[in-house]
């Protein structure tokens, strides 16, 4: 699990390793290994023994990291997909009680104080992140970005008064979208989220046409050819031993 506790791709997890159980499959352990944007966890899994015993939940930074030259692996000849989990919406959120009642509100504010607001989003370069900088470009506000290791901190940091929004994965806010202590301002999907009748998608506040969710799926490390030991001898020789 490259993503902190409590987030939505970490609830998927722990649900799906239930099911498991249930169904009298082997027991199974969510290790989280959050970090560098879900690089740490998915080289983790990368080095793994190929035996089936080790699996990683991925989400859409698993295919965009290697193209922002982040990480040593490759999606398609590292790992091989085990399945299709879910898909989820993204969701901008400020404080209930914050002055902010629609994206309109927010824009103008950033475009008052430029430099001065803060948004944040679990994950730099994920699909969160990507949706701050559409943002950013369609509305031409100046704003700070700060990246968490996963959406919980980054709204923990929201609630504290810290920054003024955050892009988050549905599952991981949608009990406090409940209770009221965090507002939901815009979504990117397609058409509005059912239990959100209320909040416009991007498309329909005129911004942006911008529309994306976030997969989650199943991968698992694959055995690579072993290299001969006579080219790994020439490629690794000491210095030393050359003298």
């Amino acid at each position: 699990m490259p993503y902190t506790p409590g987030s939505g791709p970490d609830i998927l997890s722990r649900l799906l390793s239930e099911e498991v159980g249930n169904e009298q499959g082997p027991i199974v352990v969510v290790e989280n290994r959050p970090g560098a944007g879900t690089v740490v966890g998915t080289e983790v899994v990368q080095r793994a023994e190929p035996d089936g015993g080790t699996v990683l939940l991925v989400a859409s930074s698993f295919v965009i990291n290697p193209a922002l030259h982040r990480g040593n692996y490759d999606p398609s000849k590292d790992f091989a997909p085990l399945c299709y989990l879910a898909a989820t919406p993204m969701v901008l959120v400020v404080q209930g009680a914050s002055p902010y009642k629609t994206l309109a509100d927010l824009i103008a504010a950033a475009r008052a104080h430029p430099g001065e607001l803060a948004f944040a989003s679990g994950g730099p370069g994920s699909s969160l992140h990507i949706a701050i900088e559409v943002l950013r470009r369609a509305a031409n506000i100046d704003i700070n970005y700060v990246p968490f290791g996963g959406t919980a901190p980054a709204v923990a940091t929201l609630l504290g008064g810290h920054v003024a929004a955050v892009w988050a994965d549905y599952p991981t806010v949608v009990a406090q979208l409940q209770a009221g202590t965090l507002r939901a301002l815009v979504t990117t999907s397609h058409s509005r989220v059912e239990t959100l009748p209320d909040v416009p998608t991007f498309a329909e506040t005129g911004v942006s046409n911008y529309e994306a969710d976030i997969f989650y799926g199943l991968v698992a490390p694959v055995k690579r050819p072993t290299p001969r030991w006579r080219n790994c001898q020439r490629r690794s020789r000491p210095r030393s031993r050359r003298r």
